[in-house]
């Protein structure tokens, strides 16, 4: 029996047995991981890893960087996916000229026990937060997130600055964002696999409902958003990802970006959706095999200078 080419590594829901068949079928062989306390002599058995657990299970961290360093291609790559966040996210997608809500990173709360005295926060300026100038530079109503988020993770509207203030004081040593809520009149959600293949699906975030409709977009609102998608998961360097827009007055604003684990269970997504991701997926990883690419091992992108300056 040939080597395994492909390792699934998540749990067992819709979208990795589906993977595991698919591939299959196409003449990869497919396997879930299995991996046990790993000696630096052994080498990782697979050429691609489909990853899809690894930022809740720490231990499967350490072994994705070593397989990437030893040439396996792991989507989505460790390097970058573990050391994200969704403030540089932001400044990242100005820079390549999307649209972004105004965004103000506000320290944490609360500090653990490595903060000794009241003088090892002096960088701050004032541990008092100046929330006038805040709401000057943001305005209400407003988000107020984790800059590190997944999932809607403690994400808040706030209508009000008490309210603001009362939902701050309780989120303990998170880093939090404040960010322009947009009124939207449409709202966007995009798969986009291999930083070339992308869906844009209309969504509504209050119901976290997908609406299955193939003209919600105009022509040049939709060339506009894949544009932006392309553009983000390019220099991000994302082989699996979702990106939202929040649309204001024809203009789609980048909301989230930083999903590369979206859930994509049939039952949510649709099964029409769940059948391009399932192809687009098996597409990607027969390129990657085909074409013998490499895992970047460094923390930036190899895309992002190039990216970015021509912008």
């Amino acid at each position: 029996m040939s080597k395994p080419l492909v390792g699934i590594l998540g749990p067992k829901n819709a979208l990795p047995e589906a993977l595991v068949s698919a591939l299959a079928k196409r003449g990869l062989a497919a396997e879930w991981c299995q991996i046990e306390p790993w000696s630096l002599s052994r080498r990782c058995p697979y050429r691609v890893i489909i990853d899809r657990i690894s930022h809740v299970y720490e231990f499967y961290r350490p072994y994705l960087k070593v397989a990437a360093l030893q040439g396996c291609y792991v989507m989505n790559n460790p390097f970058w996916f573990l050391s994200d966040d969704k403030f540089f996210n932001y400044a990242l997608a100005e820079q390549l000229g999307v649209s972004i809500p105004r965004t103000v990173l506000l320290p944490s709360r609360e500090y653990d026990e490595r903060v000794l005295e009241p003088e090892d926060l002096h960088n701050l300026g004032s541990l008092e937060i100046d929330w006038d100038s805040v709401e000057r530079q943001v305005g209400l109503p407003a988000i107020l997130k984790p800059y590190d988020g997944y999932g809607w993770r403690e994400v808040h509207r706030v209508d009000h600055r008490d309210q603001l203030i009362e939902i701050y004081n309780d989120s303990m040593m998170d880093v939090m964002m404040l960010q322009e809520f947009i009124e939207f009149e449409h709202y966007v959600r995009c798969f986009v696999v291999g930083g070339k293949h992308v869906l844009p699906t209309s969504y509504d975030p209050i119901q976290r409902r997908y609406i299955v409709d193939h003209d919600h977009l105009s022509p040049a609102l939709g060339e506009r958003i894949v544009s932006d998608c392309l553009k983000l998961n390019q220099a991000l360097g994302y082989d699996i990802n979702t990106v939202e827009f929040a649309i204001r007055d024809g203009v789609p604003y980048a909301i989230d970006f930083m999903n590369p684990v979206p859930d994509a269970r049939p039952e949510v997504i649709s099964w029409l959706y769940f059948s391009w991701l399932i192809d687009r997926i098996c597409d990607f990883v027969e390129e990657v095999i085909r074409e013998d690419r490499q895992c970047a091992t460094h923390l930036v992108p190899r895309s992002l200078p190039s990216v970015v300056s021509s912008h």
